[in-house]
């Protein structure tokens, strides 16, 4: 929410062992929605951030399975997936994608795109696993590059507060009352919105979800440790902001583009005018072009 918003080899280790990889692919118990027909272009999955859900996707979702496959999920405990047997962190979170992966199929590498929080899930992932990885998109991502900025760690400290009076709200029932102009203010379609503040309605998931928010900052110097997201992943960064001059709006676009520069290719869209989730529903063409860029680089079509 921008602006209102074990050492490496051990960390490796771990989620190596307990890779979905080492045994027997399983049909995930998460719930995905995937649209779009298979083809040479790396199949794009898409990770929300906090407090998002695969609804958020709908309008993307839509547009970008005019170009091959696309996935959106919920992550466990969040959404309509059932609850997570394992912690938040950043690594549990990466894994369960991996597990995600290997039931959908998809042996070749893939274009992750995370919005907020969830750039810093995808980093995490491409971190663990960057063989599996084709591009990624980070629209107005949480990184471990805000590590490196202190006036950033403060706001996440503050989203970290509202997080817990999400989850404050929906334990005394008034979620009900707010979540219908909330996801309103979304523009999703029909049903996206009934799943959406359905969501924002389950006290035991806006749990899920706090705790989810939690392990950002922790997340942050694992996701560090582990190297942060390889220079040889082709890097798309989405920045939208409707000031970008002020402060707060260029200390995030430094952090956020930090990891594009990072690759040996990249893209850098400054979408000025968009908001933090807009990018999502009226300014979605910026992530269309994103993938669509990806999708178009030589070689993407490796392992498909």
């Amino acid at each position: 929410m921008n602006s209102l918003r074990l050492p490496a080899v051990s960390v490796l280790l771990a989620t190596l062992f307990a890779s979905p990889l080492c045994r027997a692919a399983e049909p995930s118990p998460l719930y995905v929605d995937c649209r779009g027909d298979r083809t040479t272009a790396p199949t794009v999955i898409l990770e929300s951030g906090a407090f998002g859900t695969s609804a958020d996707w709908a309008r993307v979702l839509d547009d970008l399975a005019v170009g091959g496959r696309v996935c959106a999920y919920d992550r466990a405990g969040v959404g309509a997936s059932p609850p997570r047997t394992g912690g938040e962190s950043v690594t549990a979170i990466a894994t369960e994608l991996a597990a995600l992966l290997d039931s959908l199929g998809e042996t070749g590498p893939v274009i992750l795109v995370g919005h907020s929080n969830g750039a810093l899930y995808i980093e995490t992932f491409a971190a663990m696993w960057p063989q599996r990885v084709a591009g990624l998109v980070y629209i107005n991502g949480v990184t471990s590059d805000d590590l490196n900025d202190p006036t950033l760690m403060g706001y996440l400290k503050q989203e970290r507060f509202i997080a817990n009076l999400v989850a404050f709200v929906g334990d005394i029932g008034l979620a009900p009352l707010i979540a219908p102009a909330v996801v309103k203010a979304e523009d999703l379609p029909p049903d996206a919105a009934r799943r959406k503040i359905d969501f924002l309605t389950q006290p035991a998931r806006l749990h899920v979800a706090r705790d989810e928010d939690r392990g950002v900052i922790p997340g942050l110097s694992t996701a560090q440790n582990l190297g942060g997201s390889p220079p040889q992943i082709p890097t798309v960064v989405l920045v939208g902001q409707i000031y970008p001059d002020v402060f707060s709006s260029k200390a995030w676009r430094a952090a956020e583009t930090a990891s594009a520069e990072r690759a040996t290719t990249h893209w850098i869209l400054q979408a000025n005018g968009a908001t933090h989730v807009s990018p999502l529903s009226r300014d979605r063409a910026w992530v269309v072009a994103a993938v669509d860029w990806l999708r178009s680089l030589p070689g993407a079509d490796i392992g498909h």
